[in-house]
């Protein structure tokens, strides 16, 4: 049996197929795409759990390729469709994904429309939506107005997880009350006022909108939430603190998230279920404020993390008064604290928190630079990695050699992918 049968039977084996390209190593798109043709010929007809592609490489493949293969996957009655693109031919997404009666969880991230398309920025949803099924919903880089999100909510009544990156075009108004889960991840054309109605949302993921502009209604009791804005001020019609107070988790980043606190804390009840804090993007040794009142209100904390960022040499900030303000938190168990090289005042924020009974020992402070410098060689250790993870998964005896399965023995680069063929 040919090593591409072999795959084909694998990838067949739980009616999954997984094509991710950092496994195929430098293979050109024509051999990858005979390999999924050849794929989907060796599987018996029989439905398709999950259809996973993602392909991210120097060259974007085929566009009718991937239609045909999306085709083969809807006909096949998917349950989950996850597709992450370089690049789309088309301005208009395939019509079929929208209807299929099947599909629970949908995965859409494309890099939207196409560069000659001067009237659209992100891709375009059909006229008709119907995904009864439909239980989770990700699209980035698609156009996404109020219109087509009411027919995903009217017409996939399970709808529980909705993920829009990039995608938000005038979303004056989201009603649900099957929606558990919302991640609204920037505006495609600069973000607008947006409500909120979702009383049995547990998680709230927002960034990029200013804090002002998100207004709630049936205020929902989230378990977490990881606000990231970018206003300056607030004086919002909700009252923020009203969806936080019961949260497990909380990451709130931004300087009219420090303003809103500012303005609420001092009547707001206990964080009692709050375990994990982290908080900041503003001076925090400049303005303890919020986190000294904060953490008076969080009496179950175990982890905190602190953001501190240094002021720009045109602002100036009048920190509101502390003096006698002190803190328990008897379970904190770590604190990290984040800043920029070259940043001043961190010994004072340590020296506030060790005042107040958190030993030294617990409390790490790293620069935003060694963070990335790690999480890069993580990244690439993890690349490194991972060839030899997968080959050790299919055989436990293989030793660890120079050898390419992927290649083709009798001709071993034909195939693989040169920079100077494109």
């Amino acid at each position: 049996m040919k090593s591409g049968d072999k795959k084909a039977m694998r990838g067949d084996s739980d009616q999954i197929i997984h094509l991710d390209y950092r496994d195929f190593g430098r293979w050109k798109v024509e051999k990858f795409a005979r390999y999924v043709d050849n794929l989907l010929l060796a599987r018996r007809n029989v439905d398709l759990h999950t259809f996973r592609l993602h392909w991210d490489p120097h060259v974007p493949l085929n566009c009718n390729d991937v239609r045909k293969w999306i085709r083969y996957a809807v006909n096949h009655k998917v349950k989950v469709l996850d597709v992450e693109l370089c690049m789309y031919d088309k301005t208009n997404l395939p019509p079929g994904i929208f209807t299929c009666r099947s599909l629970e969880d949908l995965n859409l991230q494309w890099s939207g429309a196409p560069f000659r398309d001067y009237e659209h920025k992100g891709l375009v949803l059909p006229d008709i939506i119907k995904l009864p099924s439909l239980r989770k919903l990700t699209l980035r880089d698609v156009e996404v107005h109020e219109l087509p999100l009411e027919s995903f909510i009217a017409r996939s009544p399970g709808l529980e997880d909705l993920h829009l990156i990039d995608s938000a075009v005038c979303l004056e108004h989201i009603k649900s009350k099957a929606l558990r889960r919302l991640t609204i991840d920037g505006s495609m054309y600069g973000p607008d006022r947006m409500t909120i109605s979702a009383p049995n949302l547990i998680s709230f993921e927002c960034t990029g909108f200013s804090l002002e502009d998100i207004v709630w209604r049936d205020q929902p009791s989230l378990e977490s939430a990881h606000i990231d804005t970018c206003g300056r001020t607030f004086g919002g019609e909700s009252r923020f603190t009203g969806v936080l107070v019961h949260a497990k988790k909380l990451a709130l980043f931004g300087c009219d998230i420090k303003v809103m606190l500012e303005n609420e804390l001092p009547t707001c009840s206990v964080f009692e279920n709050l375990v994990t804090l982290e908080i900041g993007e503003w001076h925090l040794t400049k303005d303890f404020y919020v986190l000294l009142h904060f953490l008076q209100l969080s009496p179950r904390l175990e982890e905190l993390t602190l953001m501190h960022k240094q002021l720009d040499e045109a602002e100036e900030t009048e920190g509101m008064p502390t003096d006698g303000m002190t803190f328990q938190c008897p379970l904190l168990k770590s604190v990290t604290i984040q800043y920029s090289e070259g940043d001043d005042g961190i010994d004072k924020l340590v020296d506030v928190l060790v005042a107040n009974g958190i030993s030294s020992d617990k409390i790490s402070v790293t620069s935003y630079e060694d963070i990335k410098k790690r999480a890069f060689a993580e990244e690439a250790r993890a690349e490194e990695e991972r060839p030899k993870k997968k080959r050790a998964k299919k055989n436990p005896d293989w030793e660890d050699d120079d050898s390419d399965e992927q290649s083709n023995p009798d001709d071993p680069s034909g195939d693989e992918y040169d920079p100077d063929d494109f």
